[in-house]
């Protein structure tokens, strides 16, 4: 069945709801191995699925082509490590009671629920279930960002739903106008009907980008993100970083490949100018952040600059090149954020300079927080550098080159404020009297895995190659459309 991985994670879900009504607080930390046993199964079933690549469903309405495919891996792979590095927080296994969280049954029913909406957005061919799917990928987020019941995870939920709702209303207007102008729901009728430039479409588009712009953190749609990294639990932080790129760079590409891939290159100039204002606003204002995680927020808003630079055409390594660096930030931001909610948990402090001397209490996640922010940097022979280097091939191809220089300096920015951490660690000295840090067994797992995977996918071509390979064909047949 076509949709089994969305099945499985839905029966996940609604199991775990069903077990937290009967089961009693010491029986429930069973919930959490039961969510990812459901997750691991839905990754199994989607690696499965790769034989029906090209299969449809209802109407045509839902698809799987390879591009959605590795959407949905790198999806599911989020999840699995959020729920791991959400555990010590759901079971009080915590040193720091600033960082427990409670209703670990409702947790993971809406985790998997923004799950379940992220997999069906990269798989409908309608505009309306496209932003059906985005909504129900969302507005769970709204609920995870107030989990916590203080007057800082209040008011960041608070300002996410604000904003999200604005970037919805936004978004749902210019898809109106797409409406309009064609009379088609349908993702490829609204392409074959798109074929010349008009005011309408003008107005569309720019509505769609800011929409989208609100998702991904692209300047000037950024306003909210700091406020709510930092207000959101620590664990929701990690997810929200990777799920809500990993959402609007869905619908990014849904609504530029799948409808407008012929058009792409009218938008190339505004595109170019959005990410290199993302990249270096992002970069240039993380400097002088003193909080993890509003340090962290800056941080994923210039990835977002990075990100957006594989639309600047529908080139042969635009979209693989998309979708590797996209399966890289996820892997080592969320490798950094594992470090985080541990130093988090154990010490209950948030600000960089509290880091000091990590790596004399424990060393082994001091060396995980150095790898994985250098990944970020774009250090070799780490993911992050071969990943930057694919999508700075494609700005070149494009004509681009100016834009490379800006993302080359502000590479070399980030590395200074990354080194802010590194320093922390490793020069200043630890606290006086502070004691060794214990990690936990699900941490530690989640460290090691996503740490090993920041640099395998550096060293090892093989991931860039399969997706290249398997996303050739169809960036052919888009390119003769």
């Amino acid at each position: 069945m076509l949709m089994l991985p969305e099945i499985i994670v839905i029966a996940t879900a609604l199991l775990v709801l069903c077990f937290d009504l009967f089961l009693n607080e010491e029986r429930r930390v069973a919930l959490a191995p039961f969510a990812l046993a459901g997750l691991a199964l839905a990754f199994a079933a989607t690696l499965f699925q790769y034989a029906n690549i090209g299969a449809e469903m209802l109407g045509g309405r839902y698809a799987l082509d390879v591009v959605a495919w590795w959407f949905k891996l790198t999806f599911i792979l989020a999840a699995i490590v959020t729920v791991a590095i959400s555990l010590d927080s759901l079971d009080s296994r915590v040193a720091a009671a600033s960082a427990r969280l409670e209703s670990r049954g409702e947790y993971y029913v809406i985790l998997l629920s923004t799950l379940t909406g992220m997999m069906f957005l990269i798989s409908s061919r309608d505009i309306v279930t496209l932003y059906v799917s985005l909504e129900l990928s969302t507005i769970p987020l709204f609920a995870l960002t107030a989990w916590r019941r203080d007057s800082f995870s209040g008011e960041a939920g608070l300002k996410y739903v604000v904003i999200g709702a604005l970037g919805s209303a936004v978004l749902l207007y210019g898809l109106s106008f797409i409406y309009g102008l064609t009379g088609e729901t349908s993702l490829a009728a609204i392409s074959a009907k798109m074929t010349t430039i008009t005011p309408a479409y003008i107005l569309a588009a720019a509505m769609i980008t800011a929409g989208i712009g609100f998702k991904m953190t692209l300047v000037p749609f950024h306003m909210w993100a700091a406020d709510v990294y930092q207000g959101a639990p620590t664990p929701v932080t990690a997810y929200l970083s990777v799920a809500s790129k990993g959402a609007g760079l869905a619908l990014m590409f849904q609504i530029f490949f799948r409808t407008m891939g012929h058009l792409v290159h009218d938008w190339s100039v505004i595109l170019a100018i959005v990410a290199a204002a993302t990249m270096t606003l992002g970069n240039l204002v993380a400097i002088v952040q003193q909080n993890i995680k509003r340090f962290m927020a800056f941080s994923a808003i210039s990835q977002a600059g990075y990100l957006i630079m594989g639309f600047l055409g529908p080139s042969e390594a635009s979209v693989p090149s998309m979708l590797f660096y996209l399966l890289v930030y996820v892997v080592t931001n969320l490798a950094v954020f594992a470090v985080i909610v541990f130093h988090s948990n154990q010490t209950g402090s948030e600000n960089i300079e509290d880091y000091r001397g990590l790596s004399r209490t424990n060393p082994t996640m001091a060396l995980a927080m150095m790898l994985a922010l250098f990944g970020l940097a774009g250090i070799p022979p780490l993911a992050g550098f071969v990943g930057k280097f694919f999508l700075f091939s494609v700005a070149s191809q494009a004509g681009f080159n100016w834009l490379v220089a800006v993302a080359a300096v502000n590479s070399t920015i980030s590395l200074y404020y990354y080194l802010r951490i590194v320093r922390q660690m490793y020069i200043e000295p630890a606290a006086e009297g502070a004691s060794a840090l214990r990690v936990t067994p699900a941490i530690a797992v989640a460290t090691l895995l996503t740490v090993a995977a920041t640099v395998i996918l550096g060293v090892i071509p093989f991931f860039y190659e399969v997706i290249h390979s398997g996303t050739s064909t169809w960036l052919a047949l888009l390119s003769r459309s």
